[in-house]
Formats: structure tokens, C-alpha cells, sequence
């Protein structure tokens, strides 16, 4: 069966539990109501039988007991003097079957027991509904509250579910973009190996150099992508050991803005301000979180790439920003884009050109923010600019 078949026979089964559960509380009720009703009249008429046989002088008293001895204690009730002559009145010996006699202990009103010979009393019952509800009150919210986390449970479960499902297309996603990314270098280093093995270049140095060149960028490119993978498991695990110490902001930058530069298919411009020049941080982990912010800075920009990359001190962090003017993230999206295998996509005419990558970069950069005891944010308009700042600690002997 298809996933929506099931979701509507889950949908059709809650609504029949719903309604069987309904009918079932009505006729609880009812029942109880009407069990209650012949508890108050065989309670009134021992209680009149032992007034008739000079048993008791005291009708309210004796009634009383009789109600506290089938458990009605919640009962309250007054008795009114009526005259015998009365039409509508009910005498004890007019009753037959209990049928007769219900409809008028449902308004309230008991039989009529004689006292004298014009004058009889009967029993008003004041809270007939204390009777009956009183007792089923605390099984029908018991029933509420356990059908409200039943109901809960089966919510968490969709959710989970429907997570479950996000995350199987996102691995899916990850697999393809992976074998993908991966088949380019490797057919690279197929021919290059090829080419080579011919022995066409042989007498060409230059040539052969060039090709031994393009194979080892192609195998780091390979290598990087592996441990790429790994380093985020190892972070997620806490399993990586950082090698912290104080390192200069400036060599770092200006080694990656070459970088990029260099390699860039579009103009690109970085304005560099670094405020504060020292980090406490891993440099090999905190060059590879930067690079991959710079990485989607370019990635997901306009026709020309502008980015802004400073520094300040900020309390107790060294803050570290990375602005580009690219396409923006939708606000609905800044709260999962630090997500594993997360990729968004904006409604920007820009976001619909084919962008590589596993969605592993930015959850790279938070945990390696995380485990340095710090914390990654973003700021960002759709269609204007992203701005992510990562924030790092200092170490505990300049806070003194």
C-alpha cells in the first residue's frame, strides 16, 4: 500500500475511535442516570416504609441514610408538604412498575407518601446531576487526557516518519551529488593514466608534467571529499581532537581570497577587515570552516561575487564574518541550513542554476564552532546578502 492509503485509513480509524468513544461516554451516562434515578427511589421508599411502620419519626433523616447507604451521599433534596387531593400527584400504591414512575424521579419530584388524611410529603431532589456525573466525572477525563496522548503519540509518530523520510531523499540527494562529483575526477585520472601509459607524451615534458599535475589535484580532490565525510562523523561523535593555540587571522585569509581568486569563473572582489588579527582555533579546522563559507559565498552568487570578510571581539568571542551579495537564504530556511545533507533553495531566478555540492559544508563549519566551544549564526535577506558569523571563545586565561 501506498504511504497516503495509509495515512487515510489512520485518519478513518482515529475518527471511528473518536466516534466509538463518543457513543460510548453518552451511553455511560445514560446508564449511570438511570441507575441513580432507581437508587433515589428505592432509597425514598425504604425510607417512607419504615416512616409508615413508626420505624422513625424523622421522613429527611432516615431518607438521608438510605442515600448515604447506595453511595449518594452528594445527593441534596428537600421535602415539600402536598395535598392528597391533588390530581397530579403520585401515591406510593399507585405505582406499579417503575417504567410509570421514572419520568416524573427524572423532574426531581418523588412519589407521595400520606402523613395524614388530606396531606402527604415528597422529596424534591435538588442535584440530580451530582448523582450520576459525580461518579463517571473522573473516568471521562481520565479518558480525555488519555486519548490526548494517545492522540500526541500519533503526531510525534507522523513527524518522525515524515522526518525519516526527509532524511532517506536527502541521503539519496547526498549519494547522487557524491558519485556525481566523485565520477569527474576519476574519469580525469582514467585518461590521464591513460594517456600516460601510451607513451604519447613522453618526448613532451612540459606536456607530461601537466598531466601529472591534473592526476594529483584530481586524487586530492578525491581525498578531500573522503575526509570531508569522515571529519564530520568524527565531530558529530566527538571523536576529533582539536590542537588549539593562538593563530593569525591575516596569513589565513589572505591565503584563501588567493585561492579563490584564482580559481574563480567570475569576478570576484573581497573586502578583507580584520579588527582582530589573533584566533584561538585549530588553524587547519577553522581554514577548511572558512573556506567552505567562502565556497557558497561564490556558489550561490549573482554575475559578480563581493565578498566581505572581518573580525572584531565580541565579549569573551572572537567573531569572524563572512558576507557575500549573493541570492540569499528565505528566512522559513535559516533554521535548517546548518542541517546535514541540507541544500535550500530560494525562489530567486539565480537559485534554478545547477550548484554542486552534499549540503555538508555549513554543517561542517557548526561543528567545528561547536567544538571549539563556540557557535555559527546567520543573517540573511533573500535576493540581497548572507552574512554568517563564527563565533570562538577565548581561552580561559585571557578571561581572567
Amino acid at each position: 500500500m501506498k504511504k497516503s492509503y495509509y495515512i487515510l485509513f489512520t485518519i478513518t480509524a482515529t475518527a471511528a475511535v473518536l466516534y466509538l468513544l463518543g457513543n460510548w461516554v453518552g451511553r455511560s451516562f445514560g446508564l449511570n442516570r438511570q441507575q441513580v434515578i432507581r437508587n433515589i427511589h428505592e432509597a425514598y421508599g425504604r425510607a417512607t416504609d419504615a416512616f409508615e411502620a413508626g420505624q422513625t419519626k424523622d421522613l429527611a433523616t432516615f431518607f438521608r441514610h438510605e442515600l448515604d447507604e447506595v453511595n449518594l451521599k452528594r445527593i441534596k433534596f428537600r421535602l415539600d408538604t402536598v395535598s392528597l387531593h391533588n390530581d397530579s400527584i403520585v401515591l406510593k400504591q399507585d405505582l406499579r412498575y417503575f417504567s410509570d414512575y421514572r419520568k416524573l424521579l427524572e423532574q426531581h419530584y418523588t412519589f407521595v407518601c400520606p402523613v395524614n388524611d388530606t396531606q402527604g410529603v415528597h422529596a424534591y431532589v435538588r442535584n440530580l446531576r451530582a448523582g450520576f456525573i459525580g461518579k463517571l466525572l473522573y473516568m471521562f477525563f481520565g479518558t480525555i487526557v488519555a486519548l490526548g496522548l494517545l492522540l500526541f503519540a500519533i503526531r510525534k509518530q507522523v513527524d518522525i516518519i515524515r522526518r525519516q523520510d526527509e532524511l532517506a531523499r536527502m541521503r539519496e540527494d547526498f549519494s547522487y551529488a557524491m558519485v556525481h562529483d566523485m565520477k569527474n575526477p576519476i574519469s580525469s585520472i582514467l585518461i590521464g593514466l591513460k594517456v600516460l601509459r601510451s607513451g604519447k607524451v613522453d618526448d613532451k615534458p612540459g606536456k607530461k608534467e601537466k598531466h601529472f599535475d591534473i592526476l594529483e589535484a584530481e586524487a586530492q580532490h578525491l581525498l578531500a571529499l573522503a575526509n570531508k565525510v569522515l571529519t564530520i562523523s568524527k565531530l558529530e561523535h566527538g571523536q576529533l581532537l582539536l590542537d588549539k593555540n593562538w593563530i593569525q587571522l591575516h596569513p589565513m585569509v589572505d591565503e584563501l581570497v588567493h585561492t579563490f581568486t584564482a580559481k574563480a569563473e567570475k569576478p570576484i572582489t573581497f573586502q578583507v577587515d580584520l579588527q582582530e588579527e589573533g584566533v584561538y582555533a585549530d588553524e587547519e579546522y577553522l581554514k577548511e570552516a572558512l573556506s567552505n563559507l567562502i565556497d557558497n559565498a561564490v556558489k550561490y552568487s549573482k554575475d559578480t561575487v563581493d565578498i566581505q570578510i572581518t573580525s572584531c571581539l565580541s565579549g569573551q568571542y572572537t567573531q569572524i564574518r563572512v558576507r557575500d551579495n549573493g541570492i540569499g537564504i528565505p528566512l522559513a530556511a535559516q533554521r535548517i541550513v546548518f542541517d546535514k545533507f541540507e541544500r535550500v533553495i530560494t525562489r530567486h531566478e539565480d537559485a534554478k542554476k545547477k550548484v554542486s555540492g552534499f549540503g555538508l559544508g555549513l554543517n561542517y563549519v557548526m561543528n567545528v564552532a561547536r567544538e571549539h566551544g563556540g557557535y555559527v549564526s546567520v543573517e540573511s535577506i533573500e535576493g540581497k546578502y548572507s552574512e554568517f558569523t563564527v563565533s570562538l571563545p577565548l581561552p580561559v586565561e585571557s578571561g581572567e
